[in-house]
């Protein structure tokens, strides 16, 4: 979250910086972050400044629940994950992503890409990893994939009612969201603006 703060703030005065990069492929699939000496220089003294900045990732806009509601939400029936986890650990995953807010209040705007059925997430990765094995040899097997969503799965299953509702807080941001519906086959079906 250091880096997160340093890297937003660093972008909104335009300060010199680097943009961190991911690559998914890394450790057979189950990703890390590319090594900074990697990392591409922004807002140097010959470059024109960055005043657009589209970010994306996991857990962008999502925002903690009471500890009641992380319960409930556990307790309920027909839940795909949350059962196979312990209540202790999502409420320390839900304090954790408390530290998000340091980046979710600086959003301007909003795009919330957002299946129709959260399960899609597990066909969408098996392709994924599918493709990086053609392409560079490596990724996670079928197996693998299943065990790897199941367990980030469970922040779908507590936190995209609220994001579907919006993420952007306060007077002036209505019309500031939008959450594009798509199907299996990532196509928009529906838009709606918040």
């Amino acid at each position: 979250m250091n880096l997160a703060r340093d890297f937003f703030t660093a972008l909104k005065t335009s300060q010199p910086t680097k943009i961190p990069q991911y690559d998914k492929s890394a450790y057979n699939g189950q990703g890390d972050r590319v090594p900074r000496e990697a990392w591409k220089s922004v807002n140097s003294t010959d470059q024109e400044p960055i005043r657009v900045i589209i970010f994306e990732g996991w857990s962008v806009g999502f925002r903690a629940l009471s500890d009641a509601e992380v319960g409930a939400k556990h307790a309920a029936p027909g839940t795909v994950t949350l059962g196979k986890h312990r209540l202790e650990d999502l409420l320390f995953v839900n304090e954790r992503l408390r530290e998000y807010d340091v980046m979710t209040d600086c959003f301007d705007a909003f795009i919330h890409v957002d299946a129709e059925e959260t399960g899609f997430v597990y066909d969408w990765r098996l392709q994924q990893e599918a493709a990086l094995r053609r392409e560079k040899g490596t990724g996670m097997s079928d197996e693998q994939v299943v065990k790897f969503v199941d367990g980030y799965y469970p922040a779908y299953e507590l936190y995209t009612e609220q994001l579907r509702q919006g993420v952007l807080a306060g007077k002036g941001t209505e019309g500031r969201q939008l959450r594009l519906v798509v199907g299996k086959d990532r196509k928009v079906n529906q838009v709606f603006e918040i």
